[in-house]
This record gives structure tokens, C-alpha cells and sequence, in this order.
């Protein structure tokens, strides 16, 4: 498909779902999913969004605040909706097999409180895409896009379009509070680079939960860790995760407690 200036114009400047300066737990993701539309279809979708929800506004850019019930089959949704459930409930069962009524809690929490209670989510790059092996953009060369949002890379390009994102994301992670937390999901390595671009002094810990590899930042309070489905992660990996945020820098109470997620 071809994107037209407009819309590549409000994809750069729209960054996620959620009250950024309320959420308990912001999830930084790579690129927001076309769920069960086509990519063509999703843009016109999120376009339509773009000019009828209510939105947050974040220098140049934007995040909604208003949204339709997410579709409770995407697997990335579930996991974070399992965690934000055992956070909650102070319960690691929703690591396990769920009975028919944990499946419709989930669901509801899904439809009804992702992104609207205590969480938000920040993408790293602009364009949706059904995964990261899909690239459906006709005029928009595909290798150059994803060099100038590897900032792994020593050479990664720079444009307008790109800068003003991160002048929009630099603001975004700016106006989260001190005390919550930001959960990377995946692309690891290059959300490292990119927090030393925008907080140049931060140092970054690593370590390992049994056989997941995370880093973490005390200040600002970052936590980055494999993408969250049942390939990279799995329910074990989400479950060593949640006891992990129940330590993070809180050896007496409950990042729950803390957070005051509920």
C-alpha cells in the first residue's frame, strides 16, 4: 500500500494509548500491530481515531486516550494483561492454564482497563505492521526505515520525521512519574541505545532470571526484557518477570504496594 504524507506525517507523531503521566507501569513496545485488519485497513482505522478520540498531547505529538475494546486474541495484550492482573491480585496464577472464568477476567481487563487503568504504552517506531516480517509500505523503502529507528547502529540515519518522533518520545518518557515503571518488550538491545540518546548519564544493570536476559535502570526506572509472547517469553518467562518487578528496588514492599497500581 502507499502511505500518503498525511498519514505518515500522524503516525510519526502519534506514540501509544494510555495517560502516560497516570500510569503505574508504561510498556514500551516496537511498533504498533494490525491485529485482525489489514495494514490498509488499519490505517484508515487509526486515522479516523486520530480525528474523532479524546488524546493526550505531547509537544508535536500525541497519545490516545480514548479506544475502542483491543482484540482480546492478541497474544502481546494477554501478557500484559496477565501481568498487570498478578500485580494487582498479588497472585502469580495468572502465569498458569486459566479456568473458563480466568479467561473472561482477562478478557474483560483486556476490553474494559488495558491502557485506560494505571497502564499506557509507548512505541518505539511509527508504522503499524502485522509483524516485524511483513512490510507492506510500497513507498517506503523498508531497509531505510528500520536503520533509522536501529539506534544500535554507530551510523543510524536521521530525518526531520525522525527527529521530531524523538523529540515527541523524549518529552513522552520525560512526563512519566518518577515512581513508575517503564517495561520494555523486546528489541532489547536497541532500547538500550535509545534511553542512552535521551538520558545520556543512565547506567544500565544487567542479569539473568533463569534463562531470560534483562537490563534495568534504577533511575530512570526502566526494566527491558524479551517480547512478550509465548515464542520469546512464555508464561515461566512473564512469571520470573512479575517476581523480578515485585524486588525492583523495593526490598521491604511490593512494586504493587509502590506503585500503588490499584
Amino acid at each position: 500500500m502507499i502511505l500518503t504524507s498525511e498519514q505518515i506525517l500522524a503516525f510519526h507523531k502519534f506514540i501509544g494509548f494510555g495517560n502516560i503521566t497516570t500510569a503505574s507501569i508504561v510498556i514500551f513496545g516496537n511498533e504498533f500491530g494490525t491485529a485482525t485488519r489489514s495494514t490498509q485497513a488499519c490505517i484508515s482505522y487509526f486515522m479516523n481515531e486520530f480525528e474523532t478520540k479524546k488524546r493526550f498531547n505531547i509537544g508535536e505529538g500525541f497519545s490516545l486516550i480514548e479506544m475502542d475494546p483491543p482484540p482480546v486474541s492478541s497474544t502481546f495484550l494477554q501478557f500484559i494483561s496477565r501481568l498487570m492482573l498478578a500485580l494487582k491480585h498479588s497472585d502469580d496464577r495468572f502465569f498458569s492454564d486459566l479456568t473458563f472464568q480466568g479467561k473472561i477476567v482477562l478478557n474483560n481487563y483486556i476490553m474494559n482497563s488495558l491502557y485506560r487503568e494505571n497502564s499506557a504504552i509507548i512505541n518505539l517506531r511509527p508504522l503499524p505492521q502485522p509483524t516485524e516480517q511483513h512490510w507492506t509500505y510500497s513507498n517506503i523503502n523498508e531497509g531505510e526505515y528500520h536503520s533509522k529507528y536501529n539506534f544500535a547502529l554507530r551510523n543510524h540515519t536521521s530525518d526531520e520525521l525522525k527527529n521530531m518522533r524523538l523529540r515527541i518520545l523524549k518529552e513522552a518518557f520525560n512526563l512519566i512519574a518518577k515512581e513508575s515503571l517503564v517495561l520494555g518488550s523486546g528489541d532489547k538491545e536497541n532500547k538500550k541505545a535509545f534511553f542512552k540518546i535521551i538520558y545520556p548519564t543512565i547506567q544500565f544493570h544487567e542479569t539473568k532470571l533463569s534463562d531470560l536476559k534483562i537490563y534495568y535502570s534504577n533511575n530512570p526506572r526502566i526494566i527491558l526484557s524479551n517480547y512478550f509472547d509465548n515464542r520469546t517469553i512464555g508464561l515461566s518467562g512473564l512469571k520470573q518477570l512479575y517476581h523480578f518487578i515485585l524486588d525492583f528496588n523495593q526490598p521491604k514492599k511490593s512494586i504493587a504496594t509502590s506503585l500503588q497500581l490499584f
